[in-house]
């Protein structure tokens, strides 16, 4: 199987003398070629063709084979430091091909079948067994391991790192690769209780447009995503935590609230319409809370069960897309939902979204969402029924330390798994703002390095920091403003 996977099919040097082996043996040839690379070893010139494969030699087979190595890392209570192959166990440990067993135990002895080998393989082959470094768009070195290429390209002033292709995987090295719905850039808008209370024409206006440019101006998003954190004044949030208490009567609220004459839809809708733009919209569905039973319109309890949880759901996306086809917003083309949770915990979650998902289809409706840089299982996205996922690096807090190292990860992971980027700013006060400066100034170069200026991007603001950017007098919003213009709206006039 390794010599197959590997494209190995002839030895490079004579074969090596097997007590018990003779040429005309079953897979002899395999053998010789697993010997010369020191996948396997002889038992004093044996090699004993009938014994079953064990743990311990499966791991040096894999380390041998990728060229694995460890950081010593590695704790099984069974696999002490001396142990001749504890140097192989802890590289596929590192490398995340193995786990081991719950009970901290690795257990080496034990055998591999067909079945399992196959499996291990699958691990290595779901990511890339390989990493090109490169600066400015120039080959510098090809990394086994993800840590040692990040590293690597921490180095350079415009270092990057890109998935090596393979056999079994073709990456093709750009962001937003999956996405189906073709969103250049997305922006959040908060519209809960307690973030953006009054929506105004003027207040979108500076997300439609950019200031004037050389007696011109320039379209800015192309995508406004609608989402309620808070529902109601006890700042209550429609997450998967225990703050979320929301029942019928508040997903209806915020229905109302979304779809007011002075809300986030209607508003957007004139403006759009001012500045002759006309832009994509999706609308946030809330996290159906699974910590209590959810009270419907009678003041019945239905329980909160799966069942329960996706009627509520079911019940929202049916009244969102009734209000926007009564609705008369001819600016505005409603494009779908935004699954507001940032990860997929639970199976019943897995259910409930993949369910939506049927739905939205047969709707012609598209469905995405944005999981946080540590999401359980983010890389599984498609497989849930989503049509875009936008990755949070989740390094633009002052408190982050390692950045840069973040921001390179994201974007590998962009790449991996074929999602955009969601670029992050909090909503920083006049005396705050330069607290924000360094990781806003490293999200902006990393976006040009990977091309994230193309396509794929959305953008979270804290609350309103683009309206801040535009309409403060602030050297630091003001650097912040033109950065944001020139990396995403603006790369005509920086040509000329």
């Amino acid at each position: 199987m390794l010599t197959r996977v590997l494209d190995l099919y002839e030895l490079n040097s004579e074969p090596t003398p097997v007590e018990d082996l003779l040429p005309t043996s079953p897979g002899y040839k395999e053998i010789m070629i697993a010997l010369e690379n020191n996948w396997l070893s002889l038992d004093k010139g044996y090699f004993h063709p009938d014994e079953p494969l064990t743990r311990d030699e499966m791991s040096k087979m894999l380390a041998t084979a990728y060229g694995y190595e460890g950081k010593g890392g590695s704790q099984f209570v069974d696999v002490p430091y001396e142990d001749p192959y504890f140097l192989y166990i802890d590289a596929i440990a590192f490398e995340e091909v193995t786990t081991g067993y719950k009970d901290g135990t690795f257990r080496p002895g034990e055998t591999v079948t067909r079945a399992q080998f196959s499996a291990f393989l699958n691990r290595v082959y779901q990511k890339p067994v390989a990493y090109e470094v490169r600066n400015e768009g120039e080959l510098v070195e090809i990394v086994r391991n993800v840590d040692d290429a990040i590293e690597l390209a921490l180095y350079y002033p415009k270092g990057t790192v890109h998935p090596q292709s393979n056999k079994f995987n073709k990456y093709p090295q750009t962001i937003a690769a999956a996405d189906k719905t073709n969103l250049n850039s997305g922006v959040l808008i908060y519209n809960g209780f307690n973030e953006t209370e009054n929506f105004s024409p003027y207040f979108f206006r500076q997300y439609l447009k950019t200031k004037p440019v050389n007696s011109g101006q320039i379209d800015m998003f192309d995508t406004f995503v609608i989402l309620g954190l808070r529902y109601n004044e006890s700042g209550d949030q429609f997450v998967d935590g225990p703050s979320n208490h929301a029942n019928y009567s508040d997903w209806r609220t915020y229905i109302e609230r979304t779809f007011a004459q002075d809300g986030a839809i209607n508003n957007l809708n004139m403006t759009a319409g001012f500045v002759n733009r006309n832009v994509d919209v999706y609308i946030a569905i809330p996290y159906p809370k699974r910590n209590e039973p959810i009270i419907n319109f009678s003041g019945d309890s239905v329980g909160s069960d799966v069942y329960a949880r996706y009627d509520l759901v079911n019940w929202y996306v049916n009244e969102v897309m009734q209000r926007f086809d009564n609705g008369k917003y001819d600016n505005l083309n409603f494009k779908g939902f935004y699954w507001l949770s940032e990860t997929v915990r639970t199976v019943d979650d897995e259910v409930i979204i993949s369910s939506i998902s049927s739905i939205l289809k047969k709707n012609d409706k598209f469905f995405i969402y944005s999981p946080h840089a540590t999401s359980t299982n983010f890389y599984k996205w498609k497989d849930y029924g989503f049509d875009a996922a936008f990755l949070q690096p989740n390094a633009f807090r002052s408190t982050i330390n390692n950045k840069e190292e973040r921001l390179h990860r994201a974007f590998l992971n962009a790449q991996i798994y074929g999602t955009g980027i969601t670029i992050e700013i909090d909503s920083y006060h006049m005396d705050k703002a330069e607290q924000g400066v360094e990781a806003f100034d490293l999200y902006m170069d990393m976006s040009k390095r990977y091309g994230l200026d193309e396509k794929g991007m959305m953008f979270y603001q804290g609350v309103n920091m683009v309206e801040r950017m535009a309409t403060f007098n602030h050297p630091v919003y003001k650097r912040w403003y033109e950065q944001l213009t020139e990396t995403f709206f603006n790369k005509e006039e920086v040509k000329n």
